[in-house]
């Protein structure tokens, strides 16, 4: 998936398992597929998922997880990740990785929700967030859309098939000129797209991947409203938010950037989230703001 990544096959898992948490170690360990893109992530039994960090930067966000979904739990109205235990590195891997309680149902891009039900449910998701005083020592996010200026222009110089390059600069340069959010911050996923969204019976059941959780702008939790919803969703995920003209244009922009840095560098290595990236993409070509 990434250039350098530390690789984990079922044979290191079963290794790890048996030394760290042998109560386990007869449970039988499947792979999940390539959809993650921080973190391997494997099946151990029924009830379990191993998640296994591939870089250094998704380790450092497995510790957000690991020290905040329990606090997080109960105060949105979705179901998030449990984390059951966490190990220690050994065999060979050097880092922390999680065992957590598996979720059932499918990912929103598998079985998505009907897009106005959606626009509320994610409504009433980010509002239970930003609602929630920010408890002492959440991870304070900085990043702003200059941030990721440098990273952009690199992925737009790979550009083929995605969108016309010269339109996506003129676009990104025009986003580059919005006005920072100088507010408090507020707590947000920072992270909702499809695969992140866990549906059951048509209905949105869960939020997971939780690394990129902490307080910043609240543009960040908008930019579901283009990697989610169709316009009629977005228009009523907007007016249930009571989203102003500023902060709805910096999470048009952040869920940009996202698609523009995310299309390209996963071409060939995740094709879903590839997917997701390339309407995210489209959808903000022809929303954007004027």
């Amino acid at each position: 998936m990434h250039e350098g990544e530390t690789a984990v096959s079922p044979g290191l898992a079963t290794r790890l398992v048996a030394e760290h948490f042998p109560q386990w170690a007869g449970l039988r360990l499947r792979p999940v597929g390539v959809a993650g893109s921080d973190n391997v992530m494997i099946r151990l039994g029924d009830e379990l998922v191993l998640r296994f960090p591939r870089l250094a930067g998704a380790a450092a966000a497995l510790t957000v997880e690991t020290r905040w979904l329990a606090w997080v739990a109960g105060k949105v109205p979705f179901a998030v990740p449990e984390v059951v235990a966490v190990g220690r590195p050994g065999c060979g891997y050097a880092r922390p990785w999680a065992v957590m309680r598996w979720i059932s149902g499918k990912d929103a891009l598998a079985a998505p929700v009907d897009d106005m039900a959606a626009g509320r449910a994610l409504a009433g998701f980010v509002a239970a967030l930003r609602g929630t005083p920010l408890p002492d020592g959440v991870p304070i996010k900085r990043e702003n859309l200059a941030s990721r200026d440098a990273f952009l222009r690199q992925m737009i110089g790979h550009f083929r098939d995605e969108a016309d390059p010269h339109l996506v600069t003129r676009v990104w340069e025009s986003a580059l000129a919005l006005p920072e959010w100088t507010d408090s911050p507020v707590l947000v996923h920072a992270d909702l797209h499809p695969l992140n969204l866990i549906t059951r019976g048509g209905t949105l059941a869960a939020v997971i991947d939780w690394g990129a959780f902490g307080a910043g702008d609240p543009a960040l939790d908008l930019i579901c409203g283009w990697t989610i919803l169709e316009p009629a969703g977005r228009a009523e995920f907007r007016q249930l938010l009571a989203v102003d003209d500023a902060t709805w244009a910096r999470g048009w922009a952040y869920a940009f950037s996202k698609a523009v840095m995310a299309a390209p560098y996963y071409r060939d290595t995740n094709p879903a989230l590839r997917r997701v990236m390339l309407s995210t993409l489209h959808r903000c070509l022809a929303d954007r703001p004027e």
